[in-house]
């Protein structure tokens, strides 16, 4: 009997093709299309098609990931596996958000895409298509994204570059496995077993996030605070470094009990808040330290957080607590 995947289509440009009459890109008119693409992994792999949505990557919401998260729900015990058909320009956001809206995972869900339309020569899609759904039937329990032979961890990858090889990257953790031909799958991977799926799929949207700049104006943060945001999000210097100017308008947020998550600007960085003075004395006005989370994962996570949770502290403890690998311990 052959294995089960079921794919979930959310759109993308892998969900295009051009129409040959006038020579327009268009959105595939059916999901059986997809069928002609990969006629060599059908005959190894029952495919279950189920459409979720047809948006490029700009348009995906929360809501968007409620409706996935729910479908993962309700389809878990009847498939081996999860391919998730999305644009990538906000993968790894619906990636880390499907991270913290699944947990207990025991089979894999895979998000794929392509930079080119399915149907263009020498497009990306059918590849990928084919090792995400490859992917799906792994000895891996987790959410993944497999653009090409690497298998990367959903809540920590970014899209790197516009790329038919390499458009993500996992700056801060290994790949889970790498087809070489066949499949290596390594050993900080979390492996398949019989778990009870908990399916926790909320988010709360206002969440503001703001990367910090030379001269940057305090008017800018007054702005953003006087617009009452859930929670905020701060890409900081080096290890978590801000101007101490900054210092009486997070005493302000932090009194107005809103959580305020710390993040690196530094693609390889780590928050560390006990290493200098000035630093200590954010950890002292309740500034939250993002770790070494990706700043799309930092965001996500909060915004699932604050749907947990109304109690600032506890807000915090999940957020500086490895949940599923999201950070490292």
């Amino acid at each position: 009997m052959r294995p089960s995947v079921a794919v979930l289509y959310v759109g993308g440009s892998i969900g295009m093709v051009r129409n040959r009459k006038t020579g327009r890109i268009e959105p595939v008119h059916s999901l059986v299309e997809f069928h002609r693409f990969i006629p060599d992994v059908q005959r190894e792999v029952k495919l279950e098609f189920k459409s979720i949505a047809n948006v490029g990557s700009s348009e995906v919401t929360p809501e968007h990931w409620v409706e996935i998260a729910q479908m993962i729900k309700k389809l878990h015990d009847q498939v081996d596996g999860f391919v998730i058909i999305h644009g990538t320009n906000t993968m790894a956001y619906t990636a880390a958000a499907l991270t913290f809206a699944l947990r207990n995972l025991g089979k894999p869900v895979v998000l794929t895409g392509s930079i080119m339309p399915i149907d263009e020569l020498g497009s990306d899609g059918p590849m990928n298509l084919t090792y995400a759904i490859r992917t799906a039937l792994l000895d891996i329990a987790e959410v993944c994204v497999a653009l090409g032979p690497r298998v990367l961890r959903g809540s920590r990858a970014k899209k790197a570059q516009q790329s038919l090889f390499e458009t993500f990257e996992s700056p801060k953790f290994p790949a889970l496995a790498t087809f070489n031909p066949q499949p290596d799958l390594h050993p900080w991977r979390t492996v398949r077993r019989k778990r009870t799926l908990q399916c926790s799929a909320s988010f709360d949207p206002h969440v503001a996030s703001v990367t910090l700049h030379p001269g940057m104006p305090d008017e800018v943060f007054n702005a953003l605070l006087a617009s009452k945001p859930s929670g905020i999000v701060l890409r900081a210097y080096g290890l978590g470094m801000l101007p101490e100017h900054l210092f009486p308008w997070i005493r302000k947020v932090t009194e107005q009990g809103i959580p305020l998550v710390i993040t690196s600007q530094l693609l390889r960085g780590k928050i560390d808040l006990h290493l200098f003075r000035k630093q200590l004395t954010l950890e002292q006005l309740g500034v939250i330290s993002g770790k070494d989370m990706t700043y799309e994962c930092a965001v996500v996570k909060l915004m699932w957080a604050l749907t947990q949770s109304k109690n600032l502290r506890r807000i915090r403890e999940l957020m500086e607590t490895n949940l599923t690998g999201e950070l490292t311990v």
